[in-house]
Parts: C-alpha cells; sequence; structure tokens
C-alpha cells in the first residue's frame, strides 16, 4: 500500500527520518496513514472541534466541495491530487435539513463513496466503492470498509482496471 502513495523503504527527498522516527516507514509504518484526510470545520463557530471525515477516504486531496442534491442529501465531490488519479463523490445516507444546523453535523458519517469512470465517448459512470462488492474483498486485501477508505486509490484501482493509468 506505502508504494501506491508514493512512499518507499528508502531515503525519502527531504531526509526528515534521519531526525523523527515518525517519517521513517520501518519504525512508523501507519504513519502516512494519518495524513490524506478530508477535515471540517465550522466556520461560523470558532470554538468547533474539526471532525476528520473517513468516511470521505484517504488520498492526496485536491479539493473537497459539497452540494446538497435534489433529494436533500449531502453530496462530496472530491479529486485526487496525483497524476492519473481518481476522482471521488461521496453521497450522504441521511437528507440536510435546512431548519436543524446541528443535526447536520453527521451527515458525513454515514453513505457511500463513489469513483469516477470515464468513457472515451465523453461520457462517464460512477462505481461504488463498497466493501464486499466487486473486487473489494478479502481475497483481494479488503476486510472492511475502513480497509477501503484507508486504502482508497487501492481500492479505487482493480474498480477501474481497463483505464489508462496506475490500476
Amino acid at each position: 500500500m506505502h508504494s501506491r502513495y508514493g512512499l518507499t523503504g528508502g531515503s525519502s527527498q527531504r531526509k526528515w527520518e534521519r531526525f523523527y522516527d515518525r517519517f521513517d516507514l520501518t519504525k512508523e509504518p501507519n504513519e502516512p496513514f494519518r495524513f490524506g484526510w478530508v477535515v471540517e470545520i465550522d466556520p461560523y463557530d470558532p470554538n468547533f472541534v474539526p471532525k476528520k471525515r473517513t468516511a470521505l477516504g484517504r488520498t492526496k486531496h485536491e479539493a473537497a466541495t459539497v452540494v446538497i442534491a435534489p433529494d436533500q442529501r449531502a453530496v462530496v465531490y472530491s479529486g485526487d491530487d496525483e497524476r492519473f488519479d481518481y476522482m471521488y463523490k461521496f453521497v450522504s445516507r441521511f437528507a440536510y435539513n435546512p431548519n436543524d444546523r446541528k443535526s447536520n453535523f453527521s451527515l458525513l458519517d454515514d453513505g457511500t463513496m463513489y469513483v469516477a469512470k470515464f468513457n472515451d465517448d465523453g461520457t462517464g459512470e460512477w462505481i461504488p466503492m463498497v466493501y464486499g462488492e466487486g473486487p473489494l474483498t478479502p481475497e483481494n486485501g479488503f476486510n472492511s470498509q475502513g480497509a477501503v477508505v484507508i486504502n482508497t486509490r487501492g481500492a479505487a484501482d482493480p474498480i477501474r482496471p481497463n483505464e489508462d493509468g496506475p490500476a
């Protein structure tokens, strides 16, 4: 999984591992998994504790934007800021409530993440990234939805095997 995110067991470009063990993958192999998550803030509340939104997956996020769909569910679109990698969307399980702001704080906790598949004719489709469906099974190294969101790129690779890029 480390190589899929551009990490090797050798020296890094900036050589931070010489000074801090946390950057030495041989000593701290899970350190990179702390990064790459979307974090939600509340710009209206200076005391709001930022929330890591794990259901949106871990990638080198380029950006994330939220819209409310016609059925009132929250939809988050995001891109992986790595050459030839993917675009994602997350659709909340529950609907947005315009009359109860606090009830909306948990919308990004539960829903379905999708990866975009583009066709040569300009069309495309959103393919769900759900543990137990398609190639996202224990036989392929995915033992839970947590494994899917931690290794989002790796989970998207077998879903889109016919496209150019990292798969």
